[in-house]
């Protein structure tokens, strides 16, 4: 390929840009630069993309490429071209036989003669006169320079190529490299030797003189020899030989330590120029050793232990040899070049390192962690009792930054401090504490947490310079990375680092003006105490750990956010005094990480502080408000107006963010609810959750956690529709499985929940968790009709979870089929939401009654049969069919056969009830269209027979009277026995007995009869002209089919349908007169609008007789725990305090719900790690088995085994059974929350295998250890 004058022109500019372009970004100085241009191979990707490269690449390739060919041919017929030394002597002299022919030094002189003319024509078109002779002169003398004949080798600086030497040579540029030879003869030498592989020259025989040689360069005094020996070693460094490296480490740490010998500066008066030479060059030196000690460990462990134990040795050597050297150490200079010790953190980042450094620390190099704890203590101390200054960086006139002694002592300790923060992370770095000092004293890791909050309690109160570093900064930093560790926290802080961090909350309490630190110590200390709350154990060390006469910590910090909210503190205190609203806004923030638990807000309770935040939040409204009137009438605002108006805003933000916190728990939501501020909160929320914002900076996962329990209650759910949050997954979703926006893209198919795609996946999570309750589908849905149009579009997307029912379900129009563009996958996907839903029966009965879903999907199931009447088997058939099958039966484990969503054939299926051809069938499941269903979904129950006698309760009933001195006792006693020995044996009419004994024993314990009955007579039948819901009607005929399947009614179906209506009818009737309705949510709007599942359930525990259940329930309404055994007791109900009533939360849930979290935080703390994770809670599943007494989870027995032990065992119980349930589920739920379907496998799966006797004792261990904190709260139905 031939090339113009023109392209060689423009190629020998462009690669001069280039070049130009590089100098100016490095910044380096002339000598420098040379070494930069001559490496421009190396470093340079572009580089052989230049023409004028490729001129110069080609005209060698066409001229001299075929003489190598043919020396290399000849030379290797004369010897053995497999021997490796023959090799290096072939290649030898190749290169030497190429080097001296003719044709390479006329091509030689012809090439620098073009690029001679080139570069001067290129330098007569510069634009700049000035840079003209400036380039011209340089790139002349440089290119004629490299040109010379008398440069013509291969060793000269134009040729950047690989070249190989022999021994002898090796040994004569050791030599060279005497410090005895002249200048340029070092030079020179040493320039020859960088163009070797640095492979070479370690395995030259030379090598022992060759380091010896290299290490006088780098002390040598001319700046382009020591340079030029930096530049060696860092080119060394990048070889992946680790024996390169370790060599050259250790040469130039011996180099260093030679540098401290001879240092210039030897008294405490004189101040540390960084731009004197000597001083310049040593710290390039460790930088570069530095930049070497944090990459090292990213490939020391493929290496053997020796490169390992010479790094550790080496760095260890360096920085103990001079400490006590006066004035400076090793450490006190690389404390300027990595002053937060990055080197050390890297190198205990990794076990193999960890290990290797901790064991050095431990015996070899014990002085070294001596000084470092020593020089630590020292300045803190020599800090506090000065009242030192901030250190400052001082910058000369002549732009040489100097720095004195007391300058060098602060970088040292703040690496110090990193060194130790690092260490003491690791418990095996715990261990190498405590520390001998050579002064006596015997220093511990809290002795240091508290040398360094005494520092922290100095810090300066203004705002910060650029130039300005404080020590309170770097300990606030270490501090808040220490006390985010739990294992730290667990180990190492004790009473007295807390008392030392509560002491200034302290002062400001006690109003002792003298004592009182600056805001920046508030800041920093409340930013300690938010790390410390962000872990169980920390947490646990501020709620209960260490009481004082004031109370544990947590009561000291939320006293003291509680009177700065009420302003207190400002009327108390001097102007200058007056906490700022970041400083409350901080210990805000450290309460708010105390009562988003359950225990914290149980302990925090006291001091209100939602209504405390909720006041403060509306007075800063108020303000922001009119402030907003005033700039409205004003045509201008002045600059301090819009920085009050932001400061406004960010304080108005903080309160609310705050105040939502109250939502991460049950009783935290009933207490936000009640402050009036919910709907602003959660649109608040939501604002941020649009915005993809993190939710604290100690918070690890997102709002699902609250979106839940929000959306478990009514009044949750109409502030997350109308701030939109309902609206905004609906459209998310429908984007996911519909892409009907432009800028969706088409989903790609993956495995979800068996049916649906991954990228629905959050949609549906988020869609289920807020349908998930009762309460949130009732205050969508109850009343409101499905649109059914005409006509829809294929843009049109639904905005609600109702419009979704309509597009996706309810399809009974051809205009829904055309205007799905993925029909099937659609449906299914609405399908397995519906069943989802469903799987709350009071859900299932609302949308039943109102949009008669069963009805449709039989007829979807009908119009998609053959001619022959035969359903065609398809995805969509197959969902229908375990819908219809799951939601017409009642039952749990062993009650009642559910199908298979997915093909299964004779043999995979253990049901003997299903129908066999003999022919091989994709799906041997019976389909149907119309109901009775097929009996291979109703499975063939045992008898449930029991003999009286054979039970250990029985016989205690029969032999004792409830008029008994300590009957309830004895009977709790014998109970428990049963019900861990024989479990089986409390059924059928031992349970009956028992209920009726208990309750008849609770109406003479005036503790236990909380509810009086009001007067009227409640009649044995319904009233005429009454007519029961439909909601009612449909549960009472599901109660009988249950009752039927179980053979527990005896009576005809009809006449157990009107028993159980009369029942069901007179509990209404009679509660009706203690309710008191309101029209805020839709939900108090009347009475108890579901089926009242516990009536139902006490009615099969007695057989169908109406009277004897009516009877038990008129009893048993009086007592505190028909509370939570009854939800529909307390619906509405007067026996409520009026805020509590008004907020539809029953105390199912803001007690049972909270305590239950609770228990399962402290006691099983990876399944409330699962629950979190997934953004679903423990309370919201077990409100849900508890809403309908766990029918469709648990088999009959255990149905009354639950209702019997609650009622025997106290109602505390109720929390306990659910508590055991999930410890029962432990490993299922750890295993769904990895496949991301935890709500799915709780709601759609029985309870397999749990037994209530099986659990009793565990129960019995959580009654010893939480009664005293359950039952009051309970029995306290105030909030």
């Amino acid at each position: 390929m031939e090339y113009s004058d023109k392209e060689l022109l423009f190629g020998l500019h462009d690669l001069v840009s280039n070049v130009n372009s590089i100098l100016k970004r490095t910044d380096l100085g002339s000598e420098n630069a040379e070494d930069i241009i001559l490496h421009l191979e190396e470093t340079d990707d572009n580089f052989h993309r230049n023409n004028f490269v490729k001129f110069l690449c080609d005209s060698i390739g066409i001229e001299i490429g075929q003489l190598i060919d043919d020396e290399i041919e000849r030379k290797s017929t004369t010897s053995n071209p497999n021997c490796v030394s023959n090799q290096h002597s072939l290649v030898h002299a190749v290169t030497e036989t190429i080097c001296k022919s003719s044709v390479y030094l006329d091509l030689s002189k012809q090439l620098c003669a073009n690029s001679v003319l080139t570069a001067t024509e290129l330098c007569k078109k510069s634009v700049s006169a000035s840079s003209d002779d400036d380039t011209e002169s340089y790139f002349s003398r440089q290119l004629k320079s490299m040109c010379s004949e008398g440069e013509l080798s291969y060793g000269s600086s134009f040729n950047q190529g690989i070249f190989f030497m022999t021994q002898e040579q090796f040994h004569r540029i050791a030599e060279e490299l005497s410090s005895a030879q002249p200048l340029n003869k070092r030079r020179e030498a040493l320039l020859r030797l960088c163009q070797v592989p640095p492979s070479d020259v370690m395995a030259s025989e030379s090598w022992s003189h060759l380091r010896i040689a290299l290490m006088d360069a780098l002390a040598d005094s001319d700046n382009f020899i020591s340079h030029t020996a930096l530049s060696f070693h860092a080119k060394m460094f990048a070889v992946s030989s680790y024996q390169i490296m370790r060599e050259t480490f250790t040469c130039l740490s011996e180099h260093i330590m030679q540098c401290f010998k001879i240092w210039p500066i030897q008294t405490t008066d004189e101040d540390l120029f960084l731009s004197e030479p000597y001083i310049s060059r040593t710290l390039l030196r460790l930088r570069l050793l530095n930049e070497f000690q944090c990459e090292v460990p990213s490939i020391w462990v493929r290496y053997p232990e020796s490169f390992l134990d010479s790094i550790l040795n080496s760095t260890f050597n360096l920085m103990t040899e001079f400490i006590k050297a006066a004035p400076f150490s090793g450490l006190h200079l690389i404390s300027l070049v990595d002053i937060d010790a990055h080197w050390f953190r890297k190198w205990l980042h990794g076990n193999y390192g960890r290990a290797a450094v901790i064991s050095r620390l431990e015996k070899k190099y014990r002085q070294f962690l001596v000084y470092v704890v020593h020089n630590t203590m020292q300045f803190c101390q020599s800090y506090v009792h000065n009242q030192a200054i901030t250190v400052d960086i001082k910058v000369s006139q002549q732009d040489r930054i100097v720095y004195s002694l007391q300058h060098l002592d602060f970088a040292c300790f703040i690496h110090c401090l990193s060194i130790i923060a690092r260490l003491v992370m690791y418990s095996c770095g715990r261990e190498l504490f405590p520390v001998h000092l050579p002064d006596g004293q015997v220093i511990h890791v809290q002795d240091m947490l508290v040398s360094w909050i005494m520092v922290l309690n100095l810090a300066d109160t203004k705002s910060k310079p650029i130039n300005k570093y404080e020590p309170a900064s770097f300990i606030a930093k270490a501090l808040c990375n220490l006390c985010s560790s739990n294992a730290f926290v667990k180990e190492c802080v004790g009473k007295q680092f807390i008392s030392s961090l509560i002491g200034s909350i302290q002062n400001w309490l006690s109003i002792d003006t003298k004592q009182i630190v600056s805001e920046s110590t508030m800041l920093h200390i409340a930013e300690i105490l938010a790390c410390l709350t962000s872990t169980c154990s920390g947490r646990k060390l501020l709620l209960f750990k260490y009481p004082t006469a004031k109370g544990s910590a947590a009561h000291n910090i939320a006293q003291f956010a509680q009177k700065a909210l009420e302003g207190k503190l400002q009327q108390s205190l001097q102007q200058r005094f007056i906490p700022s609203h970041s400083v409350i806004g901080a210990y805000v923030f450290v309460c708010r990480q105390l009562y988003n638990t359950c225990e914290g807000l149980l302990l925090l309770m006291e001091y209100q502080l939602h209504e405390k935040i909720a006041a403060a939040w509306k007075q800063t409204h108020e303000i922001k408000q009119f402030s907003s009137l005033e700039e409205v009438d004003s045509d201008q605002q002045s600059i301090p107006t819009q920085s009050s108006s932001r400061s406004t805003v960010m304080w108005e933000d903080t309160l609310l963010d705050n105040l939502l916190n109250f939502a991460a728990t049950p009783q935290g939501l009933l207490l936000l609810q009640q402050t009036g501020a919910i709907n602003e909160c959660v649109a608040y929320m939501h604002s941020r959750y649009t915005k993809k914002l993190q939710v604290s900076k100690c918070e690890k996962f997102g709002y699902g956690v609250m979106v839940t329990q929000l959306a478990s209650t009514a009044a949750g759910t109409m502030a997350l529709q109308h701030a939109g949050f309902l609206r905004a997954i609906v459209h998310e979703f429908w984007a996911s499985i519909e892409c009907t926006e432009l800028d969706t893209q088409q989903p790609s198919r993956s495995n979800f929940l068996g049916r649906t795609e991954r990228p629905v996946h959050k949609a549906f999570t988020g869609l289920a968790n807020v349908l998930s309750s009762f309460q949130s589908v009732h205050e969508i849905f109850v009343g409101k009709k499905l649109a059914n149009k005409s006509h829809y579009s294929f843009r049109e997307i639904p905005n609600s979870p109702l419009d979704l029912l309509d597009r996706l379900v309810m399809l009974n129009s051809p205009q829904k089929y055309h205007f799905l563009l993925n029909y099937e996958q659609s449906h299914v996907f609405g399908l397995r939401l519906l069943t989802l839903l469903s799987c709350n029966l009071d859900t299932l009965l609302l949308l039943e009654t109102q949009y008669k879903i069963q009805q449709l999907l039989l007829d979807l199931q009908k119009s998609n049969q053959t001619s022959d009447s035969c359903i065609i088997i398809d995805e969509l058939t197959i969902e229908r069919n375990h819908f219809l099958v799951r939601t017409h039966l009642i039952g749990g484990e062993g009650e009642k056969v559910l199908p298979p969503r997915t093909l299964s054939s004779v043999k995979d299926s253990k049901n003997k009830n299903v129908f066999k051809t003999g022919k091989s069938e994709p799906y041997v499941w019976p389909l149907f269209s119309q109901y009775p269903i097929p009996k291979a979904y109703v499975p063939e129950l045992s008898d449930q027979t029991f003999s009286k006698k054979d039970s250990m309760l029985a016989r205690f009933l029969s032999k004792s009277r409830v008029s008994d001195k300590n009957f309830l006792s004895q009977l709790r006693s014998i109970f428990a026995k049963a019900m861990t020995s024989s479990p089986s044996t409390v059924r059928g009419n031992v349970v009956e007995e028992t209920l009726e004994r208990v309750v008849t024993a609770f109406e003479k314990n005036s503790e236990e009869r909380r509810f009086k009955r009001s007067p009227g007579q409640v009649q044995g039948r319904k009233e005429a002209g009454t007519t029961p819901l439909p909601v009612i009607v449909a549960g009472t005929k599901m109660t009988v089919q249950y009752g039927k399947l179980l053979s527990i009614l005896k009576s005809s179906s009809d006449t157990a349908y009107n028993n159980l209506i009369n029942v069901l009818q007179s509990c209404i009737q009679f509660l009706n007169q203690q309710h008191s309705y309101s029209t805020s949510l839709r939900i108090l709007a009347g009475p108890y609008p579901c089926h009242d599942w516990f009536v139902s359930t006490i009615f099969l525990m007695f057989s169908g007789n109406k009277d004897k259940s009516l009877q038990f329930l008129l009893k048993l309404s009086e007592l505190f725990v028909s509370g939570y055994l009854w939800p529909a007791r307390l619906h509405a109900s007067i026996h409520l305090p009026p805020k509590v009533r008004l907020s539809g939360i029953p105390p199912l849930y803001y007690r049972s719900g909270h305590h239950i979290e609770l228990i399962v935080q402290m006691e099983l703390p990876l399944i409330y790690s699962a629950f979190r994770m997934s953004g679903y809670t423990p309370s919201q599943i077990a409100q849900h088995w508890l809403t309908q007494c766990f029918w469709n989870y648990l088999p009959w027995l255990q149905i009354t085994h639950y209702v019997t032990t609650v009622l025997v065992m106290g109602c505390d119980y109720q929390v306990y059974i659910c508590v055991s349930i999930l410890k029962h589920l432990q490993q299922s739920i750890l295993m769904h929350r990895q496949t991301q379907d935890l709500q799915v496998f709780l709601k759609e799966n029985y309870i397999k295998g749990f037994s209530v006797g099986n659990w009793m004792e565990y129960m019995e261990t959580l009654e010893t250890k939480y009664r005293a904190t359950v039952l009051q709260s309970m029995r306290n139905l105030a909030d």
